[in-house]
């Protein structure tokens, strides 16, 4: 097996950005996630609710983050805001300490066409991951639950050929493995045996309507969603992808080795 794309997603819910190289962290991989907006009551707002948000798209400078989208003036941002006034914040279950970056609240109200705050979670925040998967110190950015979500080509070609693996929001994409191999993964190893990094894979990802969105143009379809409930639906969850938890720190890079572990 190979790594054969990385993602991330600044932004939460906003655009992909691919890269051929990351830098791997307790929270995931760099700059993935570390931004959210939300509503008035500051309770996260996704593509599940506003499929536009698929078209705020994000460039990685050397030094910050650049947001654009059609009709707007570009946004600068830094990797991780500090500075401004705090807040709590709703994602899920979790209550998080934020950042609110006021000129990024404005534009993304403008974006979105209703009052909303652009928030940042700060390096001092500790998020844990879903119980009770995670072990004492494992920690996650504005992602849903866990640090990383493992997409299995294969399987994403069991869907139909034509289907985007941006629409399910990865962050590693893996070639080489047979359709539905990763629900026996229990842990993955990604590079060189002594160079490489662990991943422990504790449970498969139940989909959302978000897949339904086109990442290009946010029309908003039943496929994949119809084929997938129909190969992939346990206790009434229709699943897909591995969600993951990386054990140390190091950088990923596209061609990597990868290796099913026993753990």
């Amino acid at each position: 097996m190979k790594l054969a794309a990385l993602y991330i997603h600044p932004i939460k819910s906003c655009a992909a950005v691919a890269l051929k190289e990351a830098r791997l962290g307790r929270r995931g991989l760099e700059h993935d996630r570390r931004w959210m907006v939300v509503d008035g009551d500051g309770v996260f707002l996704t593509q599940r609710t506003l499929p536009e948000m698929a078209l705020v798209r994000i460039a990685i400078g050397d030094e910050r983050l650049v947001v654009s989208k059609e009709g707007l003036p570009r946004l600068p941002l830094p990797f991780v805001h500090e500075d401004g006034a705090r807040a709590d914040v709703v994602v899920w279950d979790d209550t998080v300490r934020a950042v609110v970056h006021d000129e990024g609240s404005d534009w993304f109200a403008r974006a979105l066409g209703r009052p909303v705050r652009l928030v940042c979670m700060p390096d001092e925040a500790r998020r844990p991951v879903e119980a009770p998967f995670g072990h004492d110190g494992d920690i996650v950015s504005f992602a849903d639950a866990f640090p990383l979500l493992v997409v299995n080509q294969a399987s994403l070609a069991a869907l139909g050929d034509a289907v985007d693996a941006r629409r399910f929001r990865p962050n590693l994409v893996v070639t080489g493995a047979p359709a539905w191999a990763e629900d026996e993964w229990r842990a993955l190893r990604v590079g060189t045996s002594s160079a490489g990094v662990t991943l422990r894979t504790p449970k498969p990802c139940a989909r959302c309507t978000i897949p339904g969105v086109d990442p290009d143009t946010a029309v908003t379809t039943k496929e994949p969603l119809r084929t997938l409930a129909r190969l992939r639906t346990r206790d009434h969850r229709v699943l897909f992808g591995i969600n993951a938890i990386p054990d140390g720190e190091g950088v990923l890079r596209v061609g990597d080795p990868i290796a099913a572990l026993d753990m």
